[in-house]
């Protein structure tokens, strides 16, 4: 089958949602994703992603807790899945390597998401815990000022939870059960602390 460059087979499915299904409804997942692999059955194709791209989607959605990526995600495996058809190996039923796949796939989101606020973290508490010996330098006393200020001006509740966590050394968990509120809400009010923060304090002059 001849592809035109940069072919992306989920788009292509999307612009051509009024096109029927050829294979019969009751044909078995790894019937069809055989005739992808041997005979570039593109048809066979469309048809996998329209029977698994809700339950896949569903999948993924529950764990990265986000509808639109989720779909992002369920698109970079089918658009994976098209482009290495002739190199796949499976060793269990097709179906179950979709869903290993996505779950996978969610996993590495959740992790890169996770690294990268464990980074802006460091990066906030590098800003904060300036070293005690320059206590009596103009420098450090207008950086804690501004530190200070744009802590005061955050909303009460994500001014709580960040001293909460910044200055007592509480576990989010920790913070959730004291405030009553969720571990997501004390992840949510933190990142946006750390951003206001950013945005807030400007780099003194020496």
């Amino acid at each position: 089958m001849a592809l035109i460059p940069h072919f992306n087979p989920v788009q292509a499915i999307r612009y051509n949602t009024g096109i029927a299904t050829l294979r019969p409804p009751g044909e078995g997942l790894d019937i069809l994703f055989d005739r992808v692999v041997r005979e570039d059955d593109y048809k066979s194709f469309e048809t996998i992603f329209k029977r698994m791209y809700r339950q896949l989607c569903r999948v993924s959605a529950r764990m990265v807790q986000s509808h639109v990526l989720a779909e992002e995600i369920v698109d970079d495996v089918f658009c994976n899945l098209w482009g290495n058809r002739k190199r796949i190996q499976i060793n269990t039923s097709f179906q179950a390597y979709l869903l290993t796949s996505v779950r996978n796939k969610s996993l590495d989101c959740l992790r890169k998401a996770k690294h990268d606020r464990n980074i802006e973290l460091e990066c906030a508490a590098n800003v904060a815990s300036v070293h005690e010996g320059a206590q009596e330098s103009l420098v450090y006393e207008e950086l804690r000022g501004q530190i200070e200020s744009a802590i005061e001006s955050l909303p009460k509740q994500c001014r709580t939870i960040f001293r909460m966590s910044r200055e007592q050394d509480m576990k989010y968990k920790d913070i959730a059960d004291v405030l009553k509120i969720s571990i997501k809400t004390v992840d949510t009010q933190m990142g946006r602390a750390l951003k206001h923060l950013r945005q807030a304090v400007r780099p003194v002059s020496v």
